[in-house]
């Protein structure tokens, strides 16, 4: 007989297959409160390996999707307010990872693995950092008390297609998923979705000790609830993502609202970083791109303070999509007036000087900024990209190099360092590169072809390159095939 991981794991890549498209929930959870243990069984049928396997697939899938957001400044904004609110989850080791997509839809979902989504089109509608704040807990919560596995061992006694359905449902959401699935008896599958809906009243709970916990204020949770119930009454042919895969019933409204009481008022007031994260969005990443100018100014005439110096900064950002050069410098530096020494700003402004006609100015400003702000890494990607563009390879190749020797796990260096090696031409180190970024991805037979096309382009027969290539291929070789053995188990 199967073991109940072997019944699982053929479902995993129907989940990878789809995971990008669907919708999850909105909300948040809470450290406490008469929560069920965990237990064995969830682990049984998705142990952390498959959990580790789903989330690395679905990161290959989730970068190479055409709204993939790779904006280095926005994802570091994410990751440290996640991390933050997930510092005090019990995710037994779990590392939280959080990405963007273009999307214009009320979503975020996460996925096995430590990997949480956001549509940019959720961050746009939040007023607060708090809101945001609930989002985040929310799903942070769905990972911690381990749902998805929780919900397959519930239907531990029944048959593979009836897992099947369960877990299809799971992935599409609430009665949405419903509709589409037909491989399993209706009144056992309305039992495990009744069970999903008491998973989301678990995580409301949890997300909003998360909040309370890392400084956010619940009430936010609550707001963010009704704005999201106002949403689809005035829009009901456009209902957002979270009510139509996870409805809002009067019940878990009201249960929510009830422990948020119990806590008491937190003061808190979002974050420059929040404001400017906002602000770059809509400059960005807009659905209306050539909008975009306009609602910026009409928010700027809207707010004040911190806020409104924030659009002002998205602003700068337009005009210079626009080709605006001399507009956006203006706006950037009085914006670097009223915020001084803040990283996003000043960085701003070094790509507006290197766009205008200075990359080697551009160059040496990120440089002085990537010395004087080391942990935001988002400054050292544009640094380099700076570089590249005005030809400056070997000090791009520098960089990356110093930064890899810290932090070999930074895989996004990777495809730039294959960049500057292929303009140094050595086509060796940019195959290794390649390499490097694949396996990254979890891609290890495309790895071991670049490491071999590596040996290839070893012009100079060094030993020691030939030596290390053939060490990794050896190692990447192994992986691959302790993967293919699991998925076979």
């Amino acid at each position: 007989m199967s073991s109940p991981s072997a019944l699982v794991r053929p479902l995993l890549g129907a989940f990878l297959s789809v995971a990008c498209l669907l919708p999850a929930t909105p909300a948040a959870y809470a450290q406490g409160g008469n929560l069920p243990e965990l237990g064995e069984a969830a682990t049984r049928f998705l142990d952390a390996d498959d959990e580790e396997l789903i989330g690395q697939r679905f990161l290959r899938q989730l970068v190479a999707m055409d709204s993939y957001v790779s904006d280095h400044e926005l994802r570091h904004y994410l990751n440290r307010l996640g991390r933050r609110i997930g510092a005090s989850a019990h995710l037994g080791g779990v590392n939280l990872h959080f990405n963007l997509l273009k999307e214009n839809e009320l979503n975020a979902f996460a996925v096995p693995g430590g990997y949480i989504t956001f549509h940019t089109g959720l961050i746009l509608t939040t007023d607060t950092e708090s809101e945001l704040a609930s989002v985040i807990g929310h799903e942070i919560a769905h990972l911690s008390q381990r749902h998805l596995p929780r919900m397959i061992a519930n239907a531990e006694a029944s048959k593979i297609p009836t897992t099947a359905a369960i877990l299809a449902a799971i992935l599409v959401g609430g009665q949405a998923g419903m509709a589409g699935v037909t491989l399993a008896n209706a009144t056992l599958l309305s039992n495990q979705l009744a069970y999903s809906r008491e998973f989301e009243r678990e995580a409301d709970a949890i997300g909003i000790g998360l909040m309370a916990e890392s400084g956010f204020d619940p009430r936010d949770m609550a707001s963010f609830f009704d704005k999201l119930q106002r949403f689809n009454i005035v829009s009901s042919k456009d209902v957002p993502e979270f009510l139509r895969s996870h409805p809002l019933s009067y019940n878990r409204v009201a249960e929510s609202e009830a422990r948020i009481n119990t806590y008491p008022p937190i003061a808190h007031e979002s974050s420059v970083d929040f404001h400017l994260a906002r602000a770059r969005i809509l400059a960005l990443f807009s659905d209306r791109p050539a909008d975009a100018r306009q609602l910026l100014e009409d928010r700027i005439a809207r707010s004040s303070g911190t806020e409104r110096e924030a659009w002002r900064y998205g602003l700068a950002l337009a005009l210079l999509q626009e080709g605006a050069f001399d507009e956006a410098e203006k706006v950037i530096k009085e914006v670097e007036a009223a915020l001084p020494n803040t990283p996003q700003v000043l960085g701003a402004a070094a790509e507006i000087q290197g766009r205008a006609g200075d990359p080697a100015g551009a160059a040496a400003s990120y440089a002085a900024l990537v010395e004087r702000y080391p942990t935001a890494d988002y400054l050292r990607y544009a640094w380099v990209e700076t570089m590249l563009r005005q030809g400056d390879a070997a000090g791009a190749k520098r960089v990356i190099r110093h930064r890899l020797r810290r932090d070999s796990d930074d895989y996004e260096l990777y495809p730039l360092l294959s960049r500057a090696n292929v303009a140094l031409g050595d086509l060796s180190e940019a195959h290794q590169a390649d390499a490097e970024f694949d396996a990254a991805m979890g891609r290890y037979e495309k790895a071991i072809a670049s490491l071999k096309l590596a040996l290839r382009e070893n012009k100079d027969g060094s030993q020691y390159i030939t030596q290390a290539v053939n060490a990794r291929i050896q190692e990447l070789e192994r992986l691959e095939a302790d993967r293919k053995l699991r998925e076979k188990e």
